[in-house]
C-alpha cells in the first residue's frame, strides 16, 4: 500500500496524476517518433489524399452500419443513490435538465430534508467531496456544525448533553449547499429546491426508517404542544409506516430559501426571539454565530491500495480512520483467500485500533491536524492484524451514534460527488422551530475537555465521503460512496478490494464496533442476509462478545462507473432506491432506471 501526500494549498489533490493516454487528459502526450495513422512519408499532397481516402471509407462504413442496425445504444448519463427513491429521482431529473453532479446532490439533499426529517434538515450540517475526474482535482467542502463563540469548556468538564439546548451547534447545511452550488452549479438555485417544495406540500409516505428512529428514541410521553410532538406524534399518536403526511409550513420556508437564498432561514426561523428562547433551554448560540459562520474548503487525503486511489475527507470527518483501517486490513492480506471468520475479526480489530489513534486528532490544534494525520497514517504502515483480540478501552472517548443522509452522484461530465448531511443523532437536539426545523445535537460530539482545554471550532464526526478511482487506467472502475459512519464504509471498501461488485459489497452483512464497549453488534436483516452462523460461532470462540444491533441500520449508498457503464445502488438498510439517467429517446423508462 502506497501512501499519497495530502493536497496542495490550492485545495486540489496532490496525488499522482493518471498516466494512461485518454481523451480525459487535457494534453495527451504524442512522442516525436510515434507515427499516427495519417503520418506517411512523401509530399503533402500524398498525405492529404491518403488521409481523405481513409476518412471517406471509414465514414461510408459507419453510415452503412447505422442504416442497417440503427443508432447505437447510448449509455446512461448519470446516477444518484440516496435513502429515498423519490430523492434519487429528483437528483436524476436535475441532471436531465442539464445540472451538474453537485446540482443533483444539492437537490437530493433538499428532498431528504423533507422525507427524512429525523436524519437531516436545515438545522444540521455536513460535508461534500467533489472529484473532477477529467482533471483529477478533488476538493472537500466542510459545512460542519460550528461551536458557538460563547462555548468555553472548563478543565476536565464532560461533553455537552446528548439532547436539549446545550447540544446545539451552529448549523451549516444551508450555507454549505449554497456554497457548493455557487462553485459547481449549472442550474438556478430555485430549480434545485422546487421539487422538494412540491413534495412537502403535496405529501409523502412515512418510511420504515423514520418509524424505526422514533421507536429507538424511546419517547414515552408527548404533550402535543411542541412542534416536535405535532410533527411526529399527531394527535398524540406516533407516525406509522406507510401513513401519508404533508409538511406545508416547511414548504413555506423552502419557498423563501428558493427565492432569497440560504441566509433567509436565519431571518425567518433563527430570529433574535428564537435565540433567546434557545438560551432559556441551555443553548449558547447567538445571532452573531450565524452571521460569522463560514464554509471551508479542505484538502482531501488519500492513499493507493492495489490499483485503487481512495480519496476522502480529513478530520474532523472520518477519513483518517478510514485510511488507517484500510491500511491495517491490506497489511493483513484480506484481499487473499482467507476465511470469513478471520475477515470479520480483521474488521473488528481494524476499527478498534484505527479509532484509538484517530480520536487523538480531536485534541489537536487545527494548524497541526495535517501533520498529525500524516503521522497517523504512516504509523500503521507495517502493522498487521493476527488472531489476537484487542480489548476495548473504556477510557477512550466515544462519539454518540451518528445518523445522516448519504448521497452519491456521478454525472454526465465525470464529476463525482459524495455528500453526507445530518443532525448528529436521530432527531438531533429534539428542539424544533415553528417551520419544522430540527436543531442538531453535534455539540455532543465534542470530546471531554482535558486539564488544559483549548478552543475547538468543529465537533468530530464519523461522516465519511469517499471517491475511489483506478490509479492505472483512466477509464477503469470509479466508485462514489457516502455514509454517516466510517465503520460501515471501511467494510464496504474492503469488500470492494476483494470482489469488485458494488451491490455485493454494500449488501453483505456488516458488524458495528462501538469504542469503549467490548460487545460487537451484528445485524438481523432477515434470512439470507445475516452474518453466517458459523462465522458468529467462530467469532464467539475467539472471545468476541456478539449482540444484536437495534434498528434502524446505517446505510452506505454508492455509484460506480467502468468505462461508460454505470451502476448505482442504495443500501437496503436505508430503504432507498438508486436511479440512473437514461437516454431521452428510449421509450421505456426514459427518465430513470431503478436498480
Amino acid at each position: 500500500m502506497t501512501l499519497i501526500s495530502q493536497n496542495n494549498a490550492n485545495g486540489f489533490s496532490g496525488g499522482d496524476y493518471l498516466t494512461e493516454e485518454s481523451v480525459l487528459r487535457p494534453y495527451p502526450h504524442l512522442g516525436g517518433k510515434k507515427k499516427g495513422c495519417c503520418r506517411l512519408d512523401g509530399d503533402g499532397f500524398t498525405v492529404i489524399t491518403a488521409c481523405f481516402t481513409v476518412f471517406t471509407a471509414a465514414l461510408t462504413v459507419a453510415l452503412i452500419i447505422q442504416i442497417h442496425y440503427g443508432s447505437p445504444q447510448v449509455e446512461p448519463l448519470g446516477a444518484v443513490a440516496t435513502d429515498a427513491g423519490e430523492c434519487s429521482r429528483v437528483g436524476v431529473e436535475v441532471m436531465r435538465a442539464g445540472g451538474s453532479g453537485v446540482d443533483a446532490a444539492v437537490a437530493a439533499v433538499f428532498c431528504m430534508t423533507v422525507v427524512h426529517p429525523h436524519a437531516i434538515g436545515p438545522g444540521g450540517s455536513g460535508v461534500m467531496l467533489v472529484h473532477d475526474h477529467k482533471t483529477n482535482q478533488t476538493v472537500v467542502l466542510d459545512f460542519m456544525t460550528a461551536v458557538p463563540s460563547a462555548h468555553q469548556p472548563q478543565p476536565n468538564s464532560p461533553s455537552p448533553p446528548l439532547t436539549g439546548g446545550g447540544s446545539i451547534g451552529v448549523p451549516g447545511l444551508m450555507r454549505g449547499l449554497e456554497y457548493a452550488h455557487n462553485k459547481f452549479g449549472r442550474l438556478p438555485w430555485s430549480t434545485l429546491i422546487q421539487p422538494s417544495i412540491n413534495i412537502a406540500r403535496q405529501g409523502f409516505t412515512v418510511s420504515a426508517q423514520l418509524v424505526d428512529a422514533l421507536k429507538k428514541s424511546n419517547i414515552t410521553s408527548v404533550d402535543g404542544v411542541t412542534e416536535f410532538d405535532k410533527t411526529f406524534f399527531p394527535k398524540g399518536i406516533m407516525l406509522q409506516e406507510g401513513s401519508y403526511i404533508k409538511r406545508e409550513k416547511y414548504a413555506e420556508l423552502l419557498e423563501k430559501v428558493a427565492q432569497h437564498g440560504a441566509d433567509s432561514i436565519y431571518f425567518i426561523d433563527f430570529s433574535v426571539e428564537e435565540m433567546i428562547a434557545l438560551r432559556d433551554v441551555g443553548s449558547e448560540i447567538h445571532v452573531r454565530d450565524f452571521e460569522n459562520y463560514q464554509v471551508h474548503e479542505l484538502p482531501c487525503i488519500h492513499l493507493s491500495v492495489q490499483n485503487m486511489s481512495v480519496f476522502t475527507a480529513p478530520a474532523p470527518f472520518g477519513g483518517p480512520q478510514l485510511l488507517t483501517a484500510l491500511q491495517l486490513l491490506y497489511n493483513s492480506k484480506i484481499t487473499q483467500s482467507i476465511s470469513p471468520s478471520f475477515l470479520y475479526h480483521a474488521f473488528i480489530e481494524a476499527l478498534r485500533r484505527s479509532y484509538a489513534d484517530y480520536i487523538k486528532l480531536g485534541y489537536a490544534e487545527e494548524s497541526a491536524l495535517q501533520n498529525l494525520t500524516q503521522m497517523l497514517l504512516l504509523s500503521t504502515t507495517d502493522e498487521v492484524i493476527d488472531d489476537t483480540v484487542t480489548l476495548a478501552n473504556p477510557q477512550i472517548p466515544r462519539l454518540p451514534e451518528q445518523a445522516a443522509s448519504p448521497v452519491a452522484v456521478i454525472d454526465t461530465f465525470d464529476q463525482y460527488v459524495a455528500t453526507i448531511a445530518g443532525l448528529g443523532s436521530h432527531f438531533g437536539s429534539r428542539i424544533m422551530t415553528r417551520h419544522g426545523i430540527l436543531f442538531n445535537n453535534h455539540l455532543a460530539n465534542l470530546l471531554p475537555s482535558t486539564s488544559t482545554p483549548h478552543r475547538v471550532h468543529h465537533p468530530f464526526t464519523s461522516y465519511t465521503p469517499v471517491v475511489i478511482t483506478d490509479s492505472k487506467k483512466v477509464c477503469g472502475t470509479r466508485t462514489v460512496l457516502a455514509s454517516a459512519t466510517v465503520g460501515d464504509v471501511v467494510q464496504v471498501v474492503a469488500q470492494l478490494l476483494r470482489h469488485p461488485s458494488l451491490m455485493d459489497a454494500i449488501e453483505r452483512p456488516r458488524i458495528t464496533v462501538k469504542p469503549g464497549i467490548e460487545s460487537v453488534f451484528v445485524e438481523d436483516m432477515g434470512k439470507g442476509k445475516r452474518l453466517p452462523g458459523a462465522v458468529r460461532l467462530n467469532l464467539t470462540a475467539m472471545n468476541h462478545n456478539l449482540q444484536m444491533l437495534q434498528l434502524p441500520y446505517i446505510s452506505v449508498n454508492g455509484v460506480t462507473k467502468t468505462r461508460d457503464s454505470l451502476m448505482s445502488w442504495s443500501d437496503s438498510r436505508g430503504g432507498g432506491l438508486a436511479h440512473r439517467l437514461q437516454p431521452a429517446l428510449q421509450p421505456h423508462n426514459a427518465s430513470t432506471h431503478t436498480l
